[in-house]
């Protein structure tokens, strides 16, 4: 039986929570941040052209104390007024991240992708951010690819922010900017979810959300978001886009997060705004771009992909020379065996 401890807990914890979303978010933000009903944009699904969706997958297949190794690949489909035109995704890619400090097989991916080694080593430290470095290093040269091959005026979407996590890829990121700005083609990084708070830590996406409902705004609608509400900014040297809060349908679950490039201006953003509207009606994630979606499911690294790859890995190791005893000392968990009892 759960003692008096345990829900004491559950209820400190509950009100913490609450109290980065307080009843009145919705007052405390329009108030504080000085939003009213006029800075909500409405929009209207638009006619989309061509939209190219890229997305990235990575998973860690095996871990050991001292070295990880991880698969990692990434996608584009292509779509012209909502038909899929194209759609391709990358090799699986292997990568250990470890032994040693610096990881060895990202100057070896940065190179094959970009022609040249990156201006900076990729720490082994912390595993899952190894992966998802190497994971973006693929992701953004499929994006990079796709700026200079997608027809003048065509939609860019990215899966995630416009913004970089390691200093070796923000000139990568630099570059696809200036493509797309050459070539008329609208950049956008889209978020689920967004680390983004104001106030002293109440999140942002609840807050615009709150507000808009508390103001009637219909959707779909979008809203530029002044950096200056917000608390802070991760990697502000890396950022590249400029911030919106979007609802692109009015039967969405809720708002996203969608950043354009800098310099975007309120017409040309606009009009994007209305075109990624127009792909958003899909009937399974109502305000969930569909081409990102596409490309979601063209590149995920499923559970059952997961343990085909472990069971071929599995067996060249064997052919390498290690038994399974050995694997089982790098590489089991005895997760997997407590849960047998």
């Amino acid at each position: 039986m759960k003692d008096d401890a345990y829900y004491g807990t559950i209820r400190e914890t509950a009100g913490r929570i609450r109290a980065s979303v307080p009843a009145d978010l919705a007052g405390l933000f329009a108030k504080t941040c000085g939003i009213r009903h006029s800075d909500f944009v409405a929009c209207s699904p638009a006619e989309c052209g061509e939209v190219c969706a890229v997305d990235g997958s990575n998973v860690i297949l095996l871990e050991s104390g001292s070295m990880a190794l991880a698969v990692v690949r990434a996608a584009q489909t292509t779509f012209l007024n909502m038909e899929r035109t194209r759609r391709s995704v990358t090799p699986m890619t292997f990568a250990l991240i470890g032994p040693g400090e610096e990881n060895q097989d990202f100057p070896v991916l940065y190179t094959d992708c970009f022609g040249h080694p990156p201006g900076k080593p990729l720490k082994n430290e912390d595993i899952a951010r190894a992966a998802g470095i190497l994971r973006d290093t693929v992701e953004y040269w499929v994006t990079e690819t796709m700026a200079r091959e997608l027809g003048t005026g065509a939609l860019l979407l990215r899966d995630g922010p416009l913004r970089v996590s390691h200093e070796s890829h923000d000139p990568v990121l630099t570059r696809i900017a200036a493509t797309c700005r050459e070539r008329d083609i609208g950049l956008a990084g889209i978020s689920k979810r967004s680390a983004a708070t104001w106030g002293g830590g109440h999140p942002l996406l609840p807050a615009v959300w709150a507000c808009a409902k508390t103001l009637a705004v219909k959707a779909p609608w979008w809203i530029k978001i002044d950096p200056g509400i917000l608390d802070h900014a991760a990697f502000p040297q890396w950022q590249h886009g400029e911030m919106y809060v979007s609802c692109l349908h009015p039967r969405a679950k809720g708002p996203l997060k969608i950043e354009l490039a800098k310099g975007t201006g309120d017409e040309i953003a606009n009009t994007i705004m209305h075109r990624i509207c127009g792909c958003s009606a899909d009937g399974r994630i109502p305000g969930y771009p569909y081409p990102l979606l596409d490309a979601h499911r063209t590149v995920a690294l499923t559970e059952e992909i997961v343990e085909q790859v472990k069971g071929d890995l599995l067996g060249r190791l064997a052919e390498a020379g290690i038994d399974r005893q050995t694997y089982e000392i790098l590489f089991g968990d005895y997760h997997d065996e407590f849960a047998r009892y």
